[in-house]
């Protein structure tokens, strides 16, 4: 990669920088969104990134996917077990395809892979609407501040299931039994500050050639205390209770002394005050604005992203300018307008990440305007890797997500030039035909009640040129070789110039079907 600039640098690409083209367009708001539509790329090209991104970073929630199910009426007994969770994915969906405040969604969607809950290990009533009401959190707090972020999933009741505490129980020597320390060890090595210090440029800090841990098992043994008398508020009489912050049950939390992170919470202390200390304590570390800022770079822009990109964003996250530490929207605002996000290399073999499947269907849908023909958004579970995406919103089996940040596929040239590629690990030679697979069924015919027209495709469809042309721009945008394009449009061509959809059936195929596209630059 060339040499980038000091961190002291403007973050973002500078004002005056000419208007975007519609291709870069189209490629920033792969980032910024679940994919380009054609109104969103001329109004990025009339506005200019940063107008347009501001505006976006503006605009409040758009309806929650708890009151979209209330309004549903998927609040009966039928829908209180779990496993009848569809209706999750119909909502979910429903805002990645339609919503409005598209970055939002986009970052609440990306911080559900950090801050990760699983719908089947929800073990409370109604576990969709426990789903739910924490993809809800997480956008509500996606542009806030970190801190807050952080103590609403702390407090959240599916949180609490996901990781095991709640209920969790105060030390009892009698007996010789120590609280769960499954939340204690997560909230560090996954959530906040990782498992080595880091660098503000997101590389390991070494003393005399080695690494330094951040934290100890006495550490967790100490944080686990904070974690205890932590359970359900309020009774399981209707799905309410899933949008109230665990109450705390006295009689269950410690009240020893807890030490962790070089702080110590002295014994008595109220266990609300102990939370309030252990989140100022970890929220304070230095390690949390590279190893957040390094995560969400990864999942909206390049999976390898170099010192000082990192170290950019890693200021950022220190300060907004206004002194303001851990300001979200900042933080999203200094990524996405980065001059190596902005203006990459696009040849460089370590920019760009792969397409997440999920954003491959959202896409999809996007450009082509696909929508529920009855308001109903039916999409049941995708995680089926032989015919569907090899994974579902919101259902990833373990806090560790679909995929590892730091994953490299073994004995292969990514591992020798010591490059990541986290959306790998659920890639297989399985998954490769079983999306190849759904995409023939959705590109032919959509999925499910999720459908579109292709009018304007079906418009250009005598000339394959154009139309390919059109295909490229919406999924793909600039990052695309003219090469590729033609071989496309002269197979294209091939068809009968009387069946104008299969002509555009195929070109989407293709054009999704190639590295060029599955590797998002």
């Amino acid at each position: 990669m060339s040499a980038t600039p000091s961190a002291a640098a403007p973050q973002s690409a500078p004002s005056h920088s000419p208007a975007p083209t519609p291709g870069q367009a189209s490629r920033f708001l792969a980032q910024a969104t679940f994919g380009a539509t054609p109104a969103q790329i001329d109004a990025v090209v009339a506005q200019g990134y940063a107008a347009w991104l501001d505006a976006q970073l503006a605009l409040p929630p758009s309806q929650t996917h708890f009151d979209w199910l209330l309004q549903q009426k998927k609040n009966t007994e039928a829908f209180k077990g779990n496993g009848i969770n569809a209706p999750l994915e119909s909502t979910l969906w429903r805002k990645f395809i339609s919503a409005e405040d598209q970055v939002r969604t986009r970052v609440a969607f990306a911080l559900s892979e950090i801050f990760v809950v699983g719908v089947q290990s929800i073990t409370a009533s109604w576990p969709l609407f426990g789903a739910a009401g924490f993809m809800d959190l997480l956008a509500e707090h996606a542009l806030g501040d970190y801190q807050k972020l952080l103590t609403a999933v702390t407090m959240n009741l599916s949180m609490g299931c996901m990781l095991t505490y709640r209920g969790n129980r105060k030390e009892d020597p009698k007996t010789g039994r120590h609280p769960d320390e499954n939340y204690a060890r997560e909230i560090m090595q996954l959530f906040s500050i990782g498992l080595l210090e880091l660098n503000a440029d997101g590389t390991v800090k070494k003393v005399n050639g080695a690494p330094v841990e951040t934290y100890t098992n006495a550490d967790v043994q100490g944080l686990a205390k904070v974690f205890t008398g932590w359970d359900i508020n309020g009774p399981e009489t209707d799905v309410e209770f899933h949008r109230r912050p665990m109450a705390l049950n006295n009689a269950l939390h410690s009240m020893a002394e807890k030490r962790f992170l070089g702080t110590v919470v002295p014994a008595g202390t109220d266990g609300h005050l102990s939370l309030k200390r252990a989140m100022d304590a970890i929220c304070a570390h230095p390690n949390v604005g590279p190893f957040i800022g390094i995560q969400l770079i990864q999942r909206l822009v390049t999976s390898n992203p170099s010192p000082a990109y990192v170290s950019r964003v890693s200021a950022v996250f220190d300060d907004d300018g206004d002194g303001v530490r851990g300001n979200m929207k900042a933080v999203v605002r200094a990524i996405l307008l980065d001059r190596e996000a902005r203006n990459p290399d696009l040849n460089a073999p370590s920019w760009g990440k792969i397409r997440e499947p999920i954003l491959r269907f959202s896409g999809w849908a996007r450009a082509f305007g696909a929508t529920s023909t009855n308001g109903a958004w039916a999409m049941p579970d995708t995680t089926d890797n032989t015919i569907r995406l090899a994974q579902s919103p919101m259902r990833s089996a373990t806090v560790f997500n679909f995929f590892r940040p730091r994953y490299t596929p073994p004995v292969t040239e990514l591992a020798n030039r010591h490059l990541v590629a986290p959306e790998l690990q659920i890639t297989d030679e399985t998954s490769i035909a079983g999306y190849l697979n759904f995409l023939a069924i959705y590109a032919d015919r959509g999925w499910e009640d999720l459908q579109t027209s292709y009018a304007p495709e079906i418009a250009l469809a005598q000339n394959p040129q154009a139309l390919v042309a059109r295909v490229v721009l919406l999924l793909a945008g600039d990052a695309f070789s003219a090469q590729t394009a033609e071989s496309i449009a002269q197979a294209v061509g091939t068809l009968p110039a009387s069946r104008p959809r299969d002509r555009v059936r195929a070109a989407v195929m293709l054009v999704a079907s190639t590295p060029e596209y599955l590797v998002q630059k």
